[in-house]
């Protein structure tokens, strides 16, 4: 069983990794299989995403965004159930809806502890929408603001805060008022493969805008440890170029570690079996 970690107790693994020179490493995991064999790979942190699920289903991630399930109970029912029984060491956090009208969100975060989550991030995000959709939510009441007071929530149970953002307003605002101690700028939809973006930037013009916002970060909140996502980063030498030409901590995978890490290799294996043969001469047929 996996077990819950005080939010200085999380830092410390954290710092203690950064400090001999180790980057970090968190991966989403979408089933029980997939953290157990992504925890024996040694990774440092594990997300249970809505988004994990889906993937796990072959779809693109961006279905999490969709009013087609919800994504608390998701979230809490695969940890509880798949995640969290498996796991031996690993700290596990919940990627949790902030804009969650239906909920009494300080219970829920009560439970995700007493189960066995170390942390919170805010995930799913209405940071990912723009144009008037995102500003008309604001307006509405179904805003950014609820994301951000669910981090502070979370904080005040001791569990470790992780931080998405896409812009540079809605960086300054998440460091400002919830001041995570990871923060992620979120570079886009993961390319590649089945379900990825196609048309993504290139991995220079990532790392040169994933810079542009830890620079904000840090300006806010010096310690804060950074950590790269999506768009361009698929493959590890994509972690160390973000590496070599970012302040990032280290890189968070979903697509590029769930995803990646099934489709090409369970297609080739099941071609393989099928390439099987019966003995020259044999009839095994009527």
């Amino acid at each position: 069983m996996a077990i819950r970690y005080s939010r200085q107790e999380f830092l410390d693994r954290l710092w203690g990794e950064i400090k001999s020179g180790n980057p970090l490493v968190m991966t989403g995991a979408g089933n029980g299989i997939a953290a157990k064999f992504i925890e024996r790979g040694g990774v440092d942190i594990l997300g249970v995403y809505n988004t994990g699920y889906i993937r796990m289903q072959g779809y693109g991630s961006l279905a999490g965004m969709l009013p087609m399930a919800d994504a608390n109970e998701m979230v809490f029912n695969m940890g509880r159930r798949e995640v969290l029984p498996i796991v031996q060491e690993v700290p596990v956090i919940a990627g949790l809806n902030g804009v969650d009208v239906l909920r009494n969100m300080q219970l829920f975060l009560e439970d995700c502890r007493r189960i066995g989550y170390s942390g919170v991030h805010n995930f799913p995000t209405v940071a990912w929408f723009d144009g008037e959709f995102r500003k008309t939510l604001e307006k509405t009441g179904l805003g950014y603001q609820h994301e951000i007071d669910m981090l502070n929530m979370a904080r005040e149970l001791d569990m470790l805060t992780i931080g998405y953002a896409f812009n540079e307003e809605d960086a300054e605002w998440l460091m400002k008022e919830a001041a995570p101690d990871i923060f992620i700028f979120h570079a886009g939809i993961t390319r590649g493969g089945t379900t990825g973006y196609t048309e993504g930037r290139s991995i220079e013009e990532m790392a040169e805008r994933t810079q542009a916002h830890y620079d904000l970060a840090k300006k806010i909140k010096p310690d804060v440890i950074l950590l790269a996502h999506g768009a361009a980063l698929v493959n590890p030498e994509d972690g160390q170029y973000m590496l070599d030409h970012t302040d990032c901590h280290g890189v968070q995978l979903g697509s590029s570690i769930e995803r990646m890490a099934i489709e090409a290799p369970l297609k080739e294996r099941a071609a393989s079996f099928k390439d099987v043969h019966f003995p020259e001469g044999a009839q095994r047929w009527t």
